[in-house]
């Protein structure tokens, strides 16, 4: 994946992102931190093509997105937005994205292999009906950390090569989180590219580089210990 120059304005006008650019291979991680209002959730959404850019390019496998049909650019992108953003309906409907079975998929064996990646199968075989558990509007019915890692499994479904993830660990306890870096590495292991947006370091132990953001612009990108070390520097110079 490549964005190039991508600028974006919020609904009064005023620039969110500019000047942004960054390529991410196959089988790498990238994180994206920033303070809050950095522009990293806009970023997010761009990436997953949510909202178009108003400058610059994103590219996947070179093809911009503006030259793909919407739902076989949704294909190969698995979004896991801040919010996990579940509807009404079974489990296995909102893992699969309320994908029917045409050309003979078999949606059972993609939403089961989609929970098993991102690891939360056992989670979800412990709800009162499995997969075919209801949830109410908005998807009621789950904990915020259960609707998190329901989420995340529909991210994983299909195995998409990019994975855009935006604080996939707020609602998870500490056996959510180890099973979110053990579904990370497991996706990178396929050939995935993930761009990971978090604030808690943690679950960044896998990304190469970091981008970080600031005012809607790109203040440090580079190898993730390098921009670490820059960045306690300045920490120190500020507190000194």
């Amino acid at each position: 994946m490549e964005v190039d120059q991508v600028g974006v304005r919020g609904p009064d006008g005023r620039p969110v992102l500019f000047g942004i650019s960054v390529d991410v291979s196959p089988g790498e991680m990238l994180g994206v931190i920033g303070p809050s209002g950095a522009g990293k959730t806009t970023l997010a959404k761009v990436l997953a093509g949510a909202i178009p850019t108003e400058a610059g390019i994103v590219r996947i496998d070179g093809a911009a997105y503006s030259d793909w049909e919407s739902d076989d650019l949704a294909r190969h992108i698995g979004y896991l937005p801040q919010e996990p953003s579940l509807f009404e309906g079974t489990i296995k409907e909102n893992i699969s994205r309320f994908s029917g079975a045409a050309n003979g998929t078999d949606v059972d064996k993609l939403a089961v292999a989609a929970a098993q990646a991102a690891g939360a199968h056992e989670l979800i075989l412990k709800l009162p009906k499995g997969y075919d558990t209801p949830l109410g509007p908005l998807g009621q019915g789950l904990s915020s950390g259960q609707a998190q890692r329901v989420a995340l499994a529909r991210a994983f479904y299909g195995n998409p090569v990019l994975m855009i993830l935006d604080e996939p660990n707020a609602f998870l306890d500490s056996d959510g989180e180890a099973a979110l870096i053990t579904s990370l590495a497991g996706a990178m292991n396929r050939g995935a590219a993930v761009i990971l947006i978090a604030h808690r370091r943690s679950i960044l132990s896998g990304a190469k580089r970091l981008l970080v953001l600031e005012g809607g612009r790109p203040k440090l990108l580079g190898p993730s210990q390098e921009v670490a070390n820059r960045l306690l520097q300045v920490g120190e110079g500020a507190a000194g």
